[in-house]
């Protein structure tokens, strides 16, 4: 028997337009973006700073639960909303609140920066690139955009 042939998503433009606009808004600010564009769902990927500063998931559905994403916009949600009883609280977040989830990001980023100094957060950074390059799945078929 052969392997099944995945059939591509039509694609929700708008999904794409609100992940070229976050990339935008933390690119500006310098945080390195790696993009991965889902094959069959319509769902966006973008990790900042190799992982370091978390990644986010845009997307039209809910996301496998074992798959955890700090952050989350979802276009189907009307209020956004934080699951905080974790170890690794997740936010999800409505395109209403886009400015909401910039914001929320760049601090991230800024406390791990301050967390861990920026001499080793860009250690973690290039640890994590190193690691992981040849990893299948994200960092096998993501971009640096």
């Amino acid at each position: 028997m052969g392997k099944s042939k995945q059939v591509r998503a039509p694609k929700d433009e708008s999904i794409r337009r609100l992940a070229d606009r976050i990339t935008r808004a933390v690119k500006a600010r310098g945080i390195t973006v790696q993009r991965y564009d889902a094959y069959t769902t319509n769902s966006v990927y973008l990790k900042f700073d190799y992982g370091v500063a978390n990644s986010v998931r845009i997307s039209d559905h809910n996301g496998k639960k074992h798959l955890s994403y700090r952050f989350n916009l979802l276009t189907t949600l009307d209020n956004s909303f934080a699951e905080l009883e974790s170890e690794h609280p997740r936010y999800y977040y409505s395109p209403d609140d886009f400015d909401r989830l910039i914001k929320a990001i760049i601090g991230n980023r800024d406390a791990q920066m301050e967390k861990y100094g920026s001499r080793h957060y860009e250690f973690l950074m290039n640890r994590n690139k190193a690691a992981n390059t040849d990893t299948k799945g994200f960092w096998s078929k993501a971009r640096i955009v």
